[in-house]
Parts: C-alpha cells; structure tokens; sequence
C-alpha cells in the first residue's frame, strides 16, 4: 500500500521543479494513476495539497461519474 503522506510529500517536492505551466498536466497525470491504486479517501486527501490536484480529483470525480453512468445505461436527460 502506497504511504499517502509520503506520497503527498514527493509531489510536494517535485512539483518546485516541474514549469508553472506544465503542474496541472502533472497533476492530472499523476491522478490518472492514482485512481487505480489509491481508495477514494485518499485521493481526496491527495487533492487537498494544492489547486492542481484540486482540480485533477474533480475531473477524475465527474469521468468516475460518466464511467458509471455510461456502464449502467443512465441517462439524465430522462
């Protein structure tokens, strides 16, 4: 199992040397990892460190969404 602070840690202390406007694409690459090894609990906590990880969480809430929507047939527009 993946330690959440350590990990919380390590993006932390990369993300100093990742250009301004590359963070939110690392942030959403890193996400897109995630979701597959982390429980939702801890991805919340993940997307507590900072806005791009914010972000990245919240794309990934409303695909999770859309993934289950279009898995079950649901539609809203009913």
């Amino acid at each position: 199992m993946i330690d959440i602070d350590l990990l919380g840690e390590v993006y932390s202390t990369l993300k100093q040397y990742i250009h301004t406007k590359d963070r939110q694409e690392a942030a959403d690459a890193l996400m897109g990892m995630l979701v597959d090894s982390l429980p939702d609990e801890e991805l919340k906590i993940m997307a507590g460190i900072d806005s791009k990880m914010s972000k990245a969480y919240k794309e990934y809430a409303i695909d999770d969404v859309e993934d289950v929507e279009d898995d079950y047939g649901i539609d809203d527009d009913e």
